[in-house]
């Protein structure tokens, strides 16, 4: 896929999608979060770095894709192909012929 296509599909898409059903839920998650790293600073002292946030949260983030959305995803895209039957059938004639043959 061109570079183009997948930064159109980014902006027109993707964005917009998440700006929709996590945006606030994040925005929320991140003010918690700074509420947590300010109470850590003493009284006097610069006020939390919003790029210390910001790498937080993306390694959440990836955490939480890599752990949780990705397997998902893939365990659905790519289920784990059964074994024929004819297979189990044949392993199954087999093991009975060798519990006969072991008597």
């Amino acid at each position: 896929m061109s570079d183009d296509i997948a930064f159109k599909i980014q902006l027109g898409i993707i964005l917009p999608k998440l700006k929709d059903t996590v945006g606030d839920n994040l925005s929320n998650i991140i003010e918690e979060l700074v509420s947590i790293l300010s109470y850590g600073t003493l009284e006097g002292e610069d006020k939390v770095e919003l790029s210390a946030v910001k790498e937080i949260i993306m390694k959440d983030i990836e955490i939480f894709l890599d752990n949780d959305v990705l397997p998902a995803l893939d365990a659905k895209l790519n289920p784990p192909e059964p074994e024929p039957e004819a297979e189990v059938n044949e392993e199954s004639a087999e093991e009975a012929e060798a519990e006969e043959v072991a008597e």
